[in-house]
């Protein structure tokens, strides 16, 4: 990243500090309802730039909803989020959805990968409400796609790719509008111990690339990998420890 771009970066995101600020943030599902559900209770925490958070806990334990939180996808029930010293929380969603499209890059658990589309094709869809031509797009994810030793896959569905292959893909989508933070959800739940290393180092290029991630995990690989800053623990939608 050149110097002027990443000073570029951090005037829009960092002027009053870190990246993302969490602040009293609880989720209240059916809210009122005898099915009612407290998803997370009272979540504190400062996410620097740069850096890798992992989220871990056990299934049930608030992960996957403070990631959704975080990247603009759930609203809290209560509490606020800071982006780069601007409080995003109460924001129109139009607003709100130009924030996610232009921070964040999801890479979920599933993939959600379009079947019937191709890999090239999967990848640009996220780049094409920006308002880019579709050759400069094109072009985009078809450098994108090279990164991750899937040039000669560009053309095949993705539902005749294998898992790991599938999951490079979506990384790909997720970079292809050049976010500054990538959010990912049990990144190697689906993975053996081979493809989840070289996961690992994809992450690792990332970092070293200057993007902030943001882990939800209970792999050992990847708590304890080498590309992570911080590991904060959740249990009964609560901060249970930090390290």
């Amino acid at each position: 990243m050149s110097e002027g771009r990443e000073a570029g970066r951090d005037r829009s995101l960092t002027d009053a500090g870190p990246m993302v600020v969490l602040n009293r943030i609880s989720k209240v599902y059916n809210e009122g309802k005898p099915n009612q559900f407290q998803a997370l209770q009272d979540v504190t925490a400062t996410l620097p730039l740069y850096q890798t958070t992992v989220f871990k806990g056990p299934s049930g334990s608030g992960k996957t909803t403070l990631l959704s939180i975080i990247g603009g996808m759930t609203r809290p029930t209560t509490g606020r989020i800071t982006l780069g010293g601007r409080e995003i929380t109460s924001l129109p969603e139009r607003f709100l959805t130009e924030i996610r499209r232009k921070t964040f890059g999801f890479v979920f658990q599933q993939y959600h990968l379009l079947r019937g589309l191709s890999a090239l094709e999967n990848v640009m869809l996220p780049a094409y409400p920006t308002g880019q031509g579709h050759r400069v797009i094109a072009g985009k994810a078809t450098g994108l796609l090279r990164r991750f030793d899937l040039e000669a896959k560009a053309g095949q569905r993705v539902e005749h790719l294998s898992g790991g292959e599938q999951q490079r893909v979506a990384i790909a989508r997720a970079l292809i509008n050049d976010p500054a933070v990538i959010i990912a959800d049990e990144p190697t739940a689906h993975l053996d111990s081979g493809l989840s290393l070289r996961l690992l180092d994809i992450l690792a290029a990332l970092k070293a690339d200057h993007k902030t991630l943001l882990i939800a995990s209970h792999d050992p690989l990847v708590v304890e990998a080498d590309l992570v800053d911080r590991v904060i623990e959740l249990r009964d939608g609560r901060i249970a420890a930090e390290g």
